[in-house]
């Protein structure tokens, strides 16, 4: 009798297991657009070439750095894109970021913010495949510094423009363009325009930034291609860590030397990082995944209640997406002594870490001194808190922009994520609520992992779709509503 009622009840759990594993669906765009034909052309990807080839790496640490660079962008942009920087309204702000206002008809819309950085991080030609601003075109692909980080997005911006303003659209919500000239090393420039725009009133109805992307390597053994936009970004500070001690000579060490109490330190804090969590947005991005992928992963994200413990260590497991769990300490500097027998009277390291949505910086710094029991000074600089969370179940910006997704990647998935990153994104987050993360082209897995890396590239199809995202993304943006 007892068997069979436990016989009866395991099936019991094993059917209600199965029934939610196979209502693991993929989610539905609310007011769909029809898929788009719109396709950058042969002449657009010639301009965006032309916009790589001026190297704009701004180097915030050399006051004597070349500027020519910037100084040509404009004038250059304004041969390439004559309607947008001839009818478009033009603003400077810290001498460099390109602001262009494209006023809409009715002043009482709050307007959009569609954004980039034009700026670029330093490129060694030595192992480069190309010259990384030559832009050369080659197995499909246009190889160069900025191809992915972000001046395709920009260029995006700029030929969807173009394409609408040669058809005479003419747009209800006014629609701001901006590039930042200094994100790559963390600027003023952005922080100058959201403090321009608190001073003039001015609160956008959503943001769009780099972050997020089309990929086509998703988890999970998920086939098809894969749109995950972020929500919000984690925090990040660098600790500087001094350990100090008699010091002395090599031959006659002690375990209260400053090398070896700063290995210890670091190796408690590399073992006890905090414990793992699974944010909303994180739970959401695996059950689409999921519902995109084959039945046992439709089981196992259907019923997180059972088997969270078990997607917790699966994903520890992945360098990639345990950073989405918690806050992440990386080593990565260590002084130690000049010479190979002096046992040096301090030690240091810097740890940059990456603070998680559901942490403070403090919280977190609390954890590099807990880990060093008081024993270490511990100074932090680049501090910055982690952005808020931008709404999206039901939200009417997040609709729409999973709908223009759908108009221009119609077999991709989306999702919501949160960025490990940081991007400029977050200097608009902490005083307005919308702020997405996306960039809307297809960003395959190799030339993610070069993005900042030697033969950075893009592939030209990719670019061309991308620039049909954008194009439906600002000819649809009334749709937003009031």
């Amino acid at each position: 009798m007892v068997a069979a009622l436990v016989i009866a009840a395991v099936a019991s759990l094993l059917a209600v297991i199965v029934v939610r594993g196979l209502r693991v669906k993929p989610a539905t765009v609310d007011d769909p657009l029809p898929p788009t034909s719109v396709r950058g052309s042969d002449e657009a990807v010639e301009r965006f070439r032309d916009m790589l080839r001026i190297p704009t790496v701004w180097d915030r640490e050399n006051p004597d750095a070349d500027r020519g660079p910037f100084d040509r962008f404009v004038p250059r942009m304004r041969e390439l894109y004559p309607r947008v920087f001839g009818q478009l309204e033009l603003e400077m702000i810290n001498t460099y970021g390109i602001l262009l206002k494209w006023e809409g008809s009715d002043p009482a819309l709050d307007p959009v913010v569609l954004m980039a950085h034009h700026d670029v991080v330093s490129a060694d030609p030595r192992g480069w495949t190309h010259d990384p601003f030559g832009a050369d075109v080659e197995d499909g692909r246009i190889w160069a510094r900025g191809a992915v980080d972000t001046k395709c997005l920009l260029a995006g911006l700029y030929e969807a423009a173009e394409m609408l303003l040669s058809e005479g659209f003419a747009p209800v919500r006014t629609i701001y363009l901006w590039s930042s000239n200094c994100e790559e090393d963390n600027g003023d420039t952005t922080p100058i325009l959201v403090e321009t725009f608190k001073r003039r009133g001015i609160e956008p109805a959503f943001v769009l930034d780099e972050g997020g992307a089309v990929i086509d390597n998703a988890p999970l053994n998920v086939k098809n291609e894969f749109a995950v936009i972020g929500l919000a970004e984690k925090g990040l500070f660098n600790a500087d860590i001094t350990v100090s001690s008699e010091g002395g000579h090599a031959s006659t060490p002690s375990l209260s030397d400053s090398t070896a109490r700063l290995v210890t330190g670091l190796e408690r804090l590399q073992r006890n990082p905090g414990a793992a969590r699974m944010s909303a947005p994180l739970e959401a991005m695996l059950r689409e995944l999921a519902a995109h992928s084959g039945l046992p992963y439709r089981i196992v994200f259907g019923n997180l209640w059972l088997f969270r413990p078990l997607v917790v260590r699966m994903l520890e497991g992945n360098p990639e997406t345990a950073a989405m769990l918690r806050t992440t300490y990386a080593l990565t500097e260590l002084e130690g002594s000049p010479s190979a027998n002096v046992i040096p009277k301090q030690a240091r390291a810097n740890v940059n870490v990456r603070v998680d949505p559901a942490e403070s910086v403090q919280e977190a710094r609390a954890r590099i001194e807990a880990a060093f029991e008081g024993e270490a000074d511990v100074c932090l600089f680049d501090a910055i808190e982690p952005s808020r969370i931008a709404p999206w179940r039901g939200d009417r910006a997040w609709n729409f922009l999973c709908a223009v997704v759908r108009s221009a990647y119609p077999e991709a998935g989306i999702a919501p994520y949160i960025q490990v990153s940081c991007s400029d994104a977050r200097h608009f987050q902490r005083e307005f609520q919308r702020v997405y993360r996306f960039a809307g082209m297809l960003f395959r897995g190799d030339q993610r992992s070069r993005i900042h890396g030697q033969d950075e590239n893009i592939d030209v199809e990719s670019f061309k779709r991308g620039v049909g995202f954008y194009y439906e993304l600002i000819r649809n943006i009334d749709r937003l509503g009031g």
